[in-house]
């Protein structure tokens, strides 16, 4: 069963999803990941109904690959219930929901990517201010600020870099501030999201792209 289910993923067909979502109810929790790995596969959003669901499995890996089908699929319909495993007890599975919740850039999303800047998994408050930038919500300027002053350097480089995104004039002071960063990524970051943001008034347009790197990936 697991293999058929794997097979039809590859062959990536919307005719396959009725019977994916089938396999989906299988008492083996192999063939359910795999089931959700296909419907990923195909990316039809009819799959999300059937996907939300095993937002809530037992399974730890079965959630996992749930996340990431619907973090391909890119249906605002799976931000609430997204939203909700950016606080699961396992590591992998939260950050694979924020990663998601980036992919699919709803704004209906910013309040738990503001909460999982508190997270204490480092790589995931990263992962929230990426998101965050992606989403581009001027919501998301405050929490993103209090990232600045994040004691992991890559956090607060990922937080200026969204803040870069959002283009927002109150995020200007903050930015200037991290332009003293005892972190040269940091600078860097700041320097770049400065140009981003159109503030006449103030007079901040930097004319240098320094290299930002912020991690994307899960």
């Amino acid at each position: 069963r697991t293999m058929a289910a794997w097979a039809l993923g590859q062959i990536e067909s919307p005719r396959a999803v009725p019977v994916l979502g089938d396999a989906l109810k299988d008492p083996s929790p192999d063939v359910r990941r795999a089931a959700v790995w296909a419907l990923g596969q195909i990316e039809d959003r009819d799959a999300v109904d059937l996907l939300l669901p095993l937002l809530r499995d037992h399974d730890a890996q079965v959630r996992l690959a749930a996340t990431h089908a619907l973090g391909q699929i890119e249906s605002p319909r799976a931000v609430h219930g997204l939203g909700a495993l950016a606080h699961d007890e396992s590591p992998d599975v939260r950050r694979a929901a924020i990663w998601a919740l980036g992919q699919i850039e709803d704004g209906g999303a910013v309040d738990a990517l503001a909460a999982a800047l508190k997270d204490p998994e480092p790589q995931i408050r990263e992962l929230a201010a990426w998101a965050l930038g992606q989403i581009e919500e001027a919501d998301a300027v405050d929490p993103l600020v209090g990232a600045l002053k994040d004691h992991e350097p890559d956090v607060r480089v990922a937080a200026a870099w969204a803040l870069g995104q959002i283009e927002s004039a109150r995020a200007v002071e903050p930015l200037k501030a991290a332009l003293h960063d005892e972190s040269a990524d940091v600078q860097d970051a700041a320097r770049w999201a400065l140009n981003q943001i159109d503030d006449e008034d103030r007079n901040v347009r930097v004319h240098v792209r320094p290299r930002v790197r912020v991690k994307k990936g899960i």
